[in-house]
């Protein structure tokens, strides 16, 4: 399994592969898991926990800077795109 976290406004982030395993509500690692996150979760909504045994870490970073794209020039261009398509009150 492959999860990729990356920052939108500045097109840069993390890579991470390994191996995943399901845990299933009813079982005691679910259990365990949920009293590890259950502060910041809603425990009757969980069904299932995926648990990914990381394998290789990497940097993750958008080909726009290949041509000479800076941090603080991608943020304000992806700023002003997002600003652009939220719904106006």
């Amino acid at each position: 399994m492959e999860i990729n976290f990356v920052d939108p406004f500045v097109r840069k982030g993390y890579r991470f592969k390994g191996s995943a395993r399901v845990v299933a509500k009813g079982t005691p690692e679910f259990a365990t898991l949920l009293a590890r996150f259950s502060a910041a979760l809603l425990p009757e909504r969980y069904r299932a926990f995926v648990v990914l045994h990381v394998t290789k870490a990497a940097p993750l970073i958008s080909p726009a800077y290949d041509s000479g794209a800076t941090e603080s020039g991608l943020r304000q261009q992806f700023r002003a795109y997002f600003d652009s398509i939220q719904p106006k009150e």
